[in-house]
């Protein structure tokens, strides 16, 4: 028998004899307070700005090595097709165990190389950081393809409150090693080591995929027809029930107070002196706002959640004559019908459980499944039927990665991605260069820190704008017309991007935080979308998808960051003739690859919305093909006088 330390339908069946409901609204929240703090194990990325001033001391590095170090870093960190194979085969417990196990060795031989015990060099600091990267990446993409499935009905507010974390870490991050560890770098970083290994077990023991999701891992377990389909049922809740409210309002509150004293702490501890028992007042402050995230949690009743009654027999019947259904549609369908994908909106198809519904044979006068199996099953009303039209916008369907690959749309996703990630990317990796050629000052630590702590409150802000629209978008009455698509908020977060590249190429450099501020706010907008986009747009392979996306900012730190900003910014520092412990301080050194970069976001804004306007046809068309489905079947059903 395979190996198991719980069992989610044994958990089933005991809240069924108890009357309560098949979600458990606590447990649903410690699967997301455990995302919270991978995600703070993935701002490892950001937190390479802190060290860069010890690296350059220390080891006399020029700003090309140091983009080399990240470069490296950041390609393990978005390389994670491989791993998304393991997800899809076996689950997220693996994916976290490789995970901490990458943050910790990586940490830990980095301090012994700022100890001095091991020698460091541009090779060795690449390997160590592809070892935090590596982390970094495993932790965000697999604690994101557990939430996209834990709360398919909250998906944007808990997805982006996760991701709020992965920017506000970096704050959190540089306030800890401000504060706590007072400049001490190996002390902070072998504090990063124990912090990757802890989340990760906590991880791997605690968020698993919903019952309703099947792989390879799971089928080994020999359960009968009877129980495969009392398991599929629960997709029916996970679709339509919402998480409770005020525990999502105590979570962004939460958020929310991070964010307000980071914002007043970051400029107190750059630009004031503040004694030592103060610095630690603020580090065990922080510490203890981040730790209050478990009040979402609390088995109280004022939360909601808790205790919640059993669904009615009319409904667990009906929810079961529907699955019942789906298994016969599955068995009777052909291979071509079940692999089709959506070509075009001329011919939509409705993805619904499993199957894929043909909807012009609806036009055409044809008998399509759906009808055949109401026909078989006299018992089973229309709304019985219908009973799984989910809340969501339909979504671009297929039963295979190559289906997906086929489509055009997911190819136009990726397109976006490589338009709007350059500038974002080289301002958040190089900002104290990019600063330093604008304003022609020193870098400093302090400096560093302070516009580390402005990168994840940026982050932070466009994270949460993005998830509160996509709630909305998901709230909206589905009789409204002019519905809002989520798709809308890809131009305009183009937009964002092009206006601060813009200020960061006109404004002088006393006031460069503004454009700053506008691209990390920016930042934190595309990736929520990037992480969105994938489970909102196409309904199956979300990980793998979610991968996709990584391999464009792969591209993007490989041609842009490295390449184009590295390599000519040391051109151009050597065309100056500047000693090589002089950082470069004149605005050529950076004006043409921000110039090539806001460029490309501009080419983003029409790129979004060509994904908008398909998008749009598409859950229109596919909207009024279902009403006619709909329709055509309740007339079937009528009795003949």
């Amino acid at each position: 028998m395979p190996f198991k330390w719980f069992s989610q339908l044994d958990t089933l069946h005991k809240r069924k004899e108890q009357g309560l409901h098949p979600i458990n609204e606590v447990s649903r929240s410690l699967i997301f307070i455990a995302g919270f703090f991978c995600s703070i194990c993935v701002s490892l990325t950001y937190a390479f700005d802190l060290f860069s001033t010890q690296f350059r001391e220390q080891f006399n590095l020029s700003v090309g090595d140091l983009s080399t170090i990240s470069t490296v870093g950041l390609v393990f960190c978005y390389l994670l097709i491989p791993y998304s194979f393991i997800f899809e085969r076996y689950g997220p417990f693996i994916n976290f165990i490789i995970a901490g196990s990458a943050g910790f060795i990586g940490a830990l031989f980095l301090g012994l190389v700022f100890q001095r015990k091991v020698n460091g060099n541009v090779a060795v600091l690449s390997v160590l950081y592809a070892f935090l990267n590596t982390a970094s990446g495993l932790f965000d993409i697999t604690y994101l393809s557990v939430i996209f499935e834990v709360f398919p009905r909250n998906r944007g507010p808990y997805v982006c409150l996760g991701k709020v974390m992965a920017g506000l870490g970096s704050s959190i991050m540089a306030c800890i090693s401000a504060a706590l560890f007072n400049g001490n770098a190996t002390g902070f970083i072998y504090f990063i080591a124990a912090l990757c290994m802890c989340v990760a077990l906590a991880a791997a023991f605690t968020m698993v995929l919903p019952p309703y999701i099947t792989n390879y891992w799971r089928d080994r377990s020999n359960h009968t027809e009877e129980e495969k389909l009392e398991l599929a049922m629960t997709r029916h809740y996970y679709e339509h029930k919402s998480a409770p409210i005020r525990r999502t309002l105590l979570g962004y509150a939460v958020v929310v107070l991070i964010i307000v004293f980071v914002t007043i702490e970051a400029p107190v501890l750059a630009y004031t002196k503040v004694g030592r028992g103060g610095k630690i007042a603020i580090g065990v402050i922080i510490i203890l706002l981040t730790f209050s995230i478990f009040l979402m949690a609390l088995p109280v009743r004022c939360l909601g959640g808790v205790n919640e009654p059993a669904p009615t027999e009319d409904e667990l019947h009906a929810v079961r004559r529907y699955y019942q259904a789906l298994k016969r549609m599955e068995r009777s369908s052909t291979s071509e019908e079940s692999s089709t994908a959506i070509e075009d909106v001329k011919k939509p198809q409705e993805v619904t459980g499993s199957a894929i519904v043909d909807l012009d044979a609806i036009e055409i006068g044809e008998e399509t499944p759906v009808q055949k199996t109401v026909e078989d099953e006299g018992e089973l009303k229309p709304s019985e039927y219908f009973l799984d039209e989910r809340p969501q916008d339909p979504r671009y369907g297929g039963d295979r990665l190559r289906d997906y690959l086929m489509r055009v749309d997911l190819w136009l996703v990726l397109a976006y991605l490589i338009c709007v990630l350059p500038l974002a990317v080289l301002v958040s990796f190089n900002s104290s260069s990019i600063s330093i050629a604008k304003t022609g000052e020193k870098r400093s630590q302090q400096l560093s820190t302070l516009y580390t702590a402005f990168l994840g409150v940026g982050n932070a802000c466009g994270r949460i704008i993005v998830g509160a629209f996509e709630a909305y978008v998901q709230q909206q009455p589905r009789t409204k017309k002019n519905r809002l698509i989520f798709t809308l908020a890809l131009p305009c977060s183009a937009c964002l991007l092009v206006i601060g590249g813009i200020l960061l190429l006109t404004v002088p450099g006393k006031v460069i935080l503004l454009p700053f501020i506008v691209i990390y706010l920016e930042n934190g907008m595309t990736q929520a979308l990037m992480a969105l986009m994938f489970s909102s747009l196409f309904e199956k392979f979300h990980n793998t998808l979610f991968g996709c996306g990584f391999l464009c900012t792969v591209v993007v730190v490989i041609c842009f960051n490295r390449l184009l900003f590295g390599m000519y910014n040391d051109n151009q520092h050597k065309k100056l003739k500047l000693p090589s412990s002089q950082e470069c301080n004149q605005f050529s050194c950076v004006m043409v690859p921000l110039i090539v970069c806001t460029c490309l976001a501009a080419v983003g804004i029409f790129v979004g919305l060509l994904i908008h306007i398909r998008y749009t046809r598409f859950v229109k068309a596919t909207r009024r093909a279902m009403m006619g489905l709909k329709d055509t079947t309740e007339e079937s059903l009528e009795p003949v006088e």
